[in-house]
């Protein structure tokens, strides 16, 4: 049974127990000696690690994306704590427990996956009705995208994180449908459910969050553009210009090139899935963010939402 979780760790602590490991690299010293670093995850987040002497007995059997048992103690450095390893060894995977390494979304799954088909219930296309009932009556991809995460750290990472950001997702594109008479409220609600369906062989949440070789390689939108258009393909007569707007509301749903898209949007349904994915990803977060800093004003300087955030006192009107 874990006893000891990453961001729970004091300073001066000894450490002793298992974590996985997402990342390990082999760096020089100034000497040419060998030094490791490590990045080690566990249910309450990630914490960076280095391994100074006993390096050559540590390669022979350390790989990334494994679990292993590590001892040593937390110190820091520039600020940001460290564990320094003296030891390192694979774990004996009979006393690993998912629930140790991967938390679950706040809401109930079956639940939020009612709640979804009843989006898909509501779509009138006919084309687009079938190609969702396509996906969501194939009882294993359903099982899938209930567990699947929505990201592997960085917004939405807890098993259900996908289902959890693709109906929050749904709920506000159901009212920009009926505020804009110029959106397609059909074609809408497809791309907002369809728009991830390639996280489901991006991520791997089996005993932890990790990325597929095939997500690393390919990614969600690459892999979630040729899913939605095996299943088109298999659907007698559907329209090629709707098929051709959903599949680009796919590529497009990250908005920009930089951002891993590989073209724009280029119609009002595919910035407001654009717009929507960005909304909703962020605040998660802020939610996390806030979650994570217990009893302080200021978050430290957030990558990715690009600022500190302030978190007003508890109760506070």
């Amino acid at each position: 049974m874990k006893h000891q979780f990453a961001r729970e760790l004091k300073p001066n602590i000894p450490v002793d127990d298992v974590f996985y490991l997402v990342r390990r690299d082999i760096k020089e010293r100034r000497d040419g000696a060998p030094f490791l670093t490590f990045l080690f995850q566990d249910r309450t987040g990630q914490m960076a690690g280095i391994m100074w002497d006993r390096v050559e007995d540590a390669l022979k059997c350390v790989e990334p994306q494994g679990f292993y048992r590590v001892v040593g103690k937390l110190g820091d450095y520039q600020g940001k704590p460290q564990l320094t390893v003296n030891a390192i060894y694979p774990a004996d995977m009979a006393q690993v427990n998912r629930d140790d390494f991967v938390v679950a979304s706040r809401f109930d799954r079956s639940e939020m996956l009612g709640r979804l088909r009843e989006y898909i219930g509501k779509v009138e296309n006919p084309f687009l009705h079938r190609l969702l009932d396509a996906f969501f009556d194939d009882s294993e991809f359903s099982e899938r995208f209930s567990l699947a995460p929505g990201g592997a750290a960085v917004h939405h990472a807890c098993l259900g994180g996908l289902l959890e950001h693709t109906l929050f997702m749904c709920r506000m594109a159901e009212t920009a449908g009926t505020i804009h008479e110029e959106v397609d409220a059909d074609l809408l609600m497809a791309g907002v459910i369809l728009h991830d369906v390639g996280k489901i062989r991006e991520y791997s949440w089996q005993v932890s969050l990790d990325h597929t070789f095939d997500g690393r390689l390919l990614g969600h939108i690459v892999m979630g553009y040729e899913m939605v258009k095996e299943r088109i393909a298999a659907i007698d007569s559907f329209p090629e210009e709707l098929a051709r707007m959903l599949l680009h509301i796919i590529l497009a749903h990250h908005g920009h090139m930089e951002f891993g898209s590989p073209k724009t949007p280029k119609f009002v349904e595919a910035l407001i899935v654009y717009h929507l994915d960005n909304l909703d990803a962020r605040i998660g977060m802020f939610r996390d963010a806030v979650k994570r800093n217990v009893g302080v004003k200021w978050t430290d300087y957030h990558p990715y939402l690009e600022t500190n955030i302030y978190i007003r006192d508890a109760g506070e009107e």
